[in-house]
């Protein structure tokens, strides 16, 4: 289906390019391979299993850990310093977590604890429009480049929660939500035998959430209640993180 939807972008910008501009030398489609990189410092990510078995230093495994986007995409030239495209994104990472959860009894309340690990897997989209800056001209040179992104996201804990506790939320132990956020990179394209382009770039964002995860750490109880702080909140603060900032790198080829 992803692929269907793509197939559909694609036309309809061709179309849309084809129809507007010269292009570069009469050309107007790139369909680009994208992703981001970013340190995850102490949080979980894709390459913690392999650090552990490899490294006993905190300090290795923190440095080495990376988060990583990829966002392969469809380009169209719309006019000699811009261009516009779409894409679809794609981020696979552990997380972890700890919720503290009030349970009332027929005297009073007591606090239930579920600290959990699991594993979110994203499927999205992104939609962008890309400046050409200076004394050149779309598809090479310096660029701003302005990203729409979409996450839609199942998570799975590794853990089974407590059985009061799943009582209440159902969805402790597994869930799907979706996730949106917006970015600016800045970076270079280079275009090679008028054809193949490498881009290097470097973005700052934010999603449009995951902040709450980030406000219970820093609170002054060591409990929160599990209706303001759920398992998606360290879902989507793990998504931020991955997210805010991002060494670009891409490849592309100036199709038709």
């Amino acid at each position: 289906m992803r692929k269907i939807y793509l197939f559909i972008i694609a036309i309809l910008l061709s179309g849309y390019c084809l129809g507007q501009n010269t292009g570069y030398m009469g050309m107007h489609v790139i369909f680009n391979a994208e992703g981001s990189l970013s340190p995850s410092w102490k949080n979980p990510n894709p390459l913690s299993h392999t650090l552990n078995e490899h490294f006993t230093s905190e300090h290795y495994r923190r440095y080495f850990g990376l988060n990583y986007i990829l966002s392969p995409n469809i380009e169209c030239i719309i006019w000699n310093k811009g261009s516009v495209g779409a894409g679809y994104n794609y981020y696979n990472s552990p997380y972890k977590g700890t919720l503290y959860q009030e349970i009332p009894n027929s005297y009073s309340y007591y606090y239930e604890d579920y600290s959990f690990t699991g594993q979110v897997v994203a499927h999205g989209f992104n939609v962008f429009y890309k400046q050409y800056l200076g004394d050149t001209k779309a598809p090479l040179g310096f660029y701003a480049k302005f990203i729409f992104d979409g996450f839609f996201y199942h998570y799975l804990n590794n853990e089974e929660p407590p059985q009061l506790m799943a009582s209440y939320y159902p969805d402790l132990k597994e869930g799907n939500s979706m996730l949106f956020g917006a970015k600016a990179e800045f970076g270079y394209d280079y275009l090679f035998f008028n054809r193949l382009r490498l881009s290097f770039g470097i973005s700052f964002g934010s999603t449009f959430g995951g902040y709450k995860a980030i406000k219970g750490f820093f609170d002054d109880f060591s409990r929160h209640d599990a209706s303001t702080t759920s398992v998606n909140s360290f879902v989507h603060n793990r998504i931020l993180n991955a997210y805010w900032f991002g060494l670009k790198v891409g490849v592309g080829f100036l199709a038709f």
